[in-house]
């Protein structure tokens, strides 16, 4: 990071300008917009591998020589990770708006669709590859993304989640989980 820099990577908000290769939004339209930006075209895109894109991170070759392997770009992160803005700013620029802009239906608020940008998918994910039913699951920290991670786990068919975190409070949420069978 630098002096300067500014982080975020979760986000929602409203299309103030298109640029001229933009099709699928237009000015006006709410959106959530993913973290990690991908070009929709390179091999990588195409397999729905976003966070490997080729050709969002400019600066892949300072990653590479550390971990062996460049990975794509990300907003409100490390120069390593391309450099771009993050959410905590006024305005912020989209690149690859078709393919990390999705709009947020009208009956939903922004903080409600504000779950779609990361912890949500994030979450489902864990549940998604670890999770089979009749599992009996743990979830270690229950912030944003362990809560999501508990209702999947619920929604992939576990039999029993038991929740761990520091803060006492945090469980008790998961609670409405297991009373719902969510």
């Amino acid at each position: 990071m630098k002096e300067g820099d500014i982080l975020g990577h979760e986000f929602t908000g409203k299309v103030m300008e298109v640029g001229s290769g933009v099709k699928t939004l237009k000015r006006g339209d709410r959106v959530v917009v993913a973290p990690n930006i991908g070009c929709g075209e390179c091999f990588y895109c195409q397999e729905k591998e976003w966070s490997l894109c080729d050709n969002s991170n400019h600066k892949g070759n300072l990653q590479e020589k550390i971990t062996g392997y460049p990975t794509g770009a990300f907003f409100g992160c490390s120069h390593l990770f391309g450099s771009y803005a993050g959410s905590h700013a006024e305005y912020i620029r989209v690149p690859y708006a078709d393919h990390g802009c999705f709009k947020i239906p009208e009956e939903l608020s922004y903080e409600q669709g504000l779950f779609a940008s990361d912890a949500a998918p994030t979450g489902y994910m864990a549940a998604d590859m670890a999770v089979m039913p009749g599992d009996v699951v743990a979830v270690w920290g229950a912030g944003a993304v362990g809560q999501m991670a508990i209702a999947g786990a619920w929604l992939k068919g576990a039999s029993k989640v038991i929740c761990i975190d520091k803060y006492k409070f945090r469980p008790n949420i998961t609670r409405a989980y297991q009373k719902r069978g969510a």
